[in-house]
Protein backbone atom coordinates (compact mmCIF):
# COMPACT_ATOMS: atom_id res chain seq x y z
CA UNK A 1 0.00 0.00 0.00
CA UNK A 2 2.80 2.27 0.76
CA UNK A 3 4.53 2.19 -2.64
CA UNK A 4 0.94 2.61 -4.16
CA UNK A 5 -0.30 5.60 -2.25
CA UNK A 6 3.90 6.74 -2.72
CA UNK A 7 3.81 6.32 -6.49
CA UNK A 8 0.62 8.28 -6.89
CA UNK A 9 1.93 11.21 -4.83
CA UNK A 10 4.96 11.06 -6.71
CA UNK A 11 3.21 11.22 -9.99
CA UNK A 12 1.05 14.21 -8.87
CA UNK A 13 3.86 15.88 -8.21
CA UNK A 14 5.96 15.23 -11.37
CA UNK A 15 3.27 16.43 -13.07
CA UNK A 16 3.00 19.54 -11.27
CA UNK A 17 6.89 19.88 -11.67
CA UNK A 18 6.34 19.59 -15.89
CA UNK A 19 3.59 22.77 -15.49
CA UNK A 20 5.34 25.13 -13.45
CA UNK A 21 8.76 24.80 -14.83
CA UNK A 22 7.84 25.01 -18.60
CA UNK A 23 10.69 23.58 -20.25
CA UNK A 24 13.15 24.24 -17.48
CA UNK A 25 12.69 20.48 -16.83
CA UNK A 26 12.77 19.23 -20.24
CA UNK A 27 14.33 15.51 -18.96
CA UNK A 28 11.25 13.55 -17.63
CA UNK A 29 13.16 11.25 -16.09
CA UNK A 30 14.96 13.64 -14.41
CA UNK A 31 12.25 15.28 -13.27
CA UNK A 32 10.85 11.73 -11.59
CA UNK A 33 13.88 11.39 -9.95
CA UNK A 34 14.15 15.32 -8.01
CA UNK A 35 9.99 14.22 -7.43
CA UNK A 36 10.79 10.93 -5.88
CA UNK A 37 14.31 12.74 -3.99
CA UNK A 38 12.03 15.15 -3.02
CA UNK A 39 8.93 12.47 -1.92
CA UNK A 40 12.30 10.70 0.57
CA UNK A 41 13.99 13.70 2.22
CA UNK A 42 10.72 16.08 2.74
CA UNK A 43 9.12 13.67 5.44
CA UNK A 44 5.89 12.68 3.18
CA UNK A 45 7.50 9.28 3.39
CA UNK A 46 7.68 8.60 6.65
CA UNK A 47 4.58 10.40 7.17
CA UNK A 48 2.56 8.50 4.52
CA UNK A 49 3.94 4.93 6.07
CA UNK A 50 3.14 6.07 9.87
CA UNK A 51 -0.39 6.88 8.77
CA UNK A 52 -1.21 3.77 6.46
CA UNK A 53 0.00 1.69 9.71
CA UNK A 54 -2.25 3.40 11.96
CA UNK A 55 -5.08 3.08 9.46
CA UNK A 56 -4.56 -0.45 9.21
CA UNK A 57 -4.30 -1.08 12.84
CA UNK A 58 -7.46 0.85 13.65
CA UNK A 59 -9.71 -0.66 10.58
CA UNK A 60 -7.92 -4.22 9.74
CA UNK A 61 -9.95 -6.08 7.50
CA UNK A 62 -13.01 -3.04 7.03
CA UNK A 63 -12.14 -2.57 3.41
CA UNK A 64 -14.53 0.14 2.96
CA UNK A 65 -13.27 2.10 5.62
CA UNK A 66 -9.62 1.80 4.73
CA UNK A 67 -10.18 2.54 1.34
CA UNK A 68 -11.46 6.17 2.79
CA UNK A 69 -8.34 6.36 4.99
CA UNK A 70 -6.03 5.90 2.40
CA UNK A 71 -8.05 8.34 -0.01
CA UNK A 72 -7.72 10.71 2.73
CA UNK A 73 -4.31 9.96 2.87
CA UNK A 74 -3.30 10.64 -0.63
CA UNK A 75 -5.26 13.78 -0.34
CA UNK A 76 -3.26 15.64 2.74
CA UNK A 77 -0.35 14.46 1.66
CA UNK A 78 -0.25 16.09 -1.80
CA UNK A 79 3.86 17.07 -2.71
CA UNK A 80 2.26 20.09 -4.94
CA UNK A 81 0.12 21.62 -1.87
CA UNK A 82 2.62 20.67 0.68
CA UNK A 83 6.05 21.71 -1.60
CA UNK A 84 5.30 24.44 -3.83
CA UNK A 85 3.88 27.00 -1.59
Amino acid sequence: MEHGIGSILVFEYLYFLLQINEGSCDDVEECLILAVKEYQMSGIQATVIDLIAAGLQTHGQNIGALCNVLVDIAKANQMSKKLLK
